[in-house]
């Protein structure tokens, strides 16, 4: 497993413990150019992939992680087209409010599909 050779190499001195890891952005757009690297366009299949993706990196051993994976563009990442503006020419200043918003609207979906 994955987790087993990055726990591995953290007890070898070679890596640290927090993985990047998996993408869940929403692939939405070809253009974007990274598509490989997420489950796809749809938002059912990419919170049971995330979630499976995280156990199974992160273990079940129940007393420790075997690493510490983060969810990249969890949140706040896609903006197609909204208004005339577009995720190239806007930088994002996501308020504490909104963010935990996401979090608890994230966490009683998972719930929900898992």
């Amino acid at each position: 497993m994955v987790s087993d050779e990055a726990r591995a190499m953290y007890n070898g001195g070679m890596a640290g413990l927090t993985y990047w890891s998996p993408n869940v952005n929403v692939f939405r757009d070809p253009r974007w150019g990274r598509g490989q690297e997420t489950p796809g366009e749809d938002p059912v299949v990419a919170g049971k992939y995330a979630a499976s993706y995280v156990r199974g990196l992160q273990g079940n051993n129940g007393i420790r992680l075997k690493v510490a994976a983060c969810c990249k563009h969890y949140t706040a990442y896609d903006l197609d087209n909204w208004n005339g503006v577009d995720r190239y020419h806007f930088n994002a200043r996501v308020s504490h409010f909104y963010l935990r918003l996401a979090i608890n609207n994230s966490q009683n979906y998972s719930e929900s599909v898992i």
